[in-house]
């Protein structure tokens, strides 16, 4: 960029413009074209990113996203919910046009990191990726990658961001079954895994084995920390011994985690596992369900090591609560969204035991809410870019 005795310099204008948040820089591109190619430009958009992450100003820019559908309508939406009110302050309707579905159609979220969003159409393996912030969206291709022994099934999918490649990348891991041509039940089953980067925009096998079987696709079965995909396991080999499987996004290695003894988690017949982020921490929730009408428990524990099984740590014990649905996550590093069998949004105060209703609510079980972060990071990939500025 140019400067005349009337500009700012570049990098003062660069400081006062990495304050603003995404909806205003959007409407300052129009102001002219020098600043629509510096709000456009990579370097300005990881240096707003950054800058949105430190410690000091993430507050200002860290909320939530609430996926639930609309009792009225039955369509699905997404609700923004700002970090200091956890109010609503803007709601949208899931893309789902890109896939010829329509509003009423559900959607599960795979994952977010640094502003986007990995969205698939339940019951199908139609994967987008959403920058629900400036509103790009891209549909990622379906992997092309065949195997010898036959037909993969998928599992699960995971997404999160490769700090060393600086890439974004779907992880999918699949069932497949050796030597096809005995019949099926007397078939090995294992499991493979592929990954799709954005920056290349297409799939790949990763050559790490898969140590164990993955649950099926399900939010509250998986979670993504400090780089750490991490999905709810059975060992390979029998299903006694439960896990979590974490996996390296940048290395693109696999890591097992057996979980606590049934005992000491406090599980039991009645009883779901939820995994969570709290603290940056890759956290286990045991949700004992209501068990005539005398009230939920939970039980929290924390992982502070990856594969070090002795490094589960118990937080808390909750409970009796009446009317809980289900646990949905945790709010700073004291409390917890809860829904109820209502559909309503609470928050859940672990310290004090305060129990608030947000007065945000959906059909019932329809509820889901990620940490978000607004960002301008683009949805197109170094390719998609190449064919969009060839034409």
């Amino acid at each position: 960029m140019s400067t005349t005795n009337e500009e700012l310099p570049e990098d003062l204008v660069i400081q006062i413009l990495q304050w603003l948040p995404v909806m205003s820089l959007l409407r300052l591109k129009c102001v002219c074209r020098s600043w629509c190619d510096l709000i456009s430009g990579q370097n300005f958009i990881t240096k707003h990113l950054l800058h949105n992450q430190t410690t000091s100003n993430k507050n200002m820019h860290v909320g939530f996203l609430l996926l639930r559908r609309e009792k009225t309508s039955h369509n699905y939406v997404f609700s923004k919910l700002p970090y200091e009110t956890l109010e609503i302050s803007s709601t949208q309707a899931v893309p789902s046009s890109y896939f010829g579905t329509n509003k009423t159609d559900k959607f599960d979220i795979v994952g977010s990191s640094n502003g986007l969003v990995c969205l698939r159409v339940h019951g199908s393996l139609d994967i987008i990726l959403w920058n629900p912030a400036t509103k790009e969206t891209k549909v990622v291709p379906e992997s092309q990658i065949s195997y010898p022994e036959g037909k993969a099934f998928p599992q699960d999918l995971g997404f999160g961001f490769d700090i060393k490649s600086n890439d974004y990348k779907v992880v999918m891991i699949l069932e497949n079954y050796d030597y096809p041509e005995l019949p099926f039940h007397k078939r090995k089953r294992f499991s493979v895994a592929e990954v799709y980067c954005l920056s290349t925009n297409s799939w790949r096998k990763v050559h790490a084995c898969v140590p164990g079987d993955i649950l099926r696709f399900n939010i509250s079965h998986r979670t993504y920390t400090k780089g750490m995909l991490s999905w709810w396991a059975h060992h390979s080999g029998g299903k006694c011994n439960q896990c979590i499987i974490s996996f390296d996004m940048s290395n693109e290695l696999f890591l097992t985690t057996t979980l606590p003894d049934n005992r000491a988690i406090g599980y039991g017949h009645y009883s779901l596992r939820r995994f969570f982020v709290l603290n940056e921490l890759v956290s286990l929730v045991i949700f004992i369900g209501d068990i005539e009408l005398s009230g939920s428990f939970f039980h929290i524990w924390s992982l502070l090591e990856f594969g070090v099984r002795e490094s589960w740590t118990k937080l808390f014990t909750i409970g009796p609560l009446m009317g809980i649905e289900k646990p949905l996550g945790f709010f700073k590093n004291d409390s917890m969204f809860l829904e109820n069998n209502e559909g309503q949004l609470l928050l859940y105060n672990l310290s004090t035991q305060e129990m608030t209703n947000l007065q945000i609510g959906g059909v019932r079980k329809s509820l889901e809410i990620i940490t978000y972060m607004e960002s301008l990071i683009f949805v197109k990939g170094e390719n998609d870019l190449e064919d969009q500025n060839s034409t």
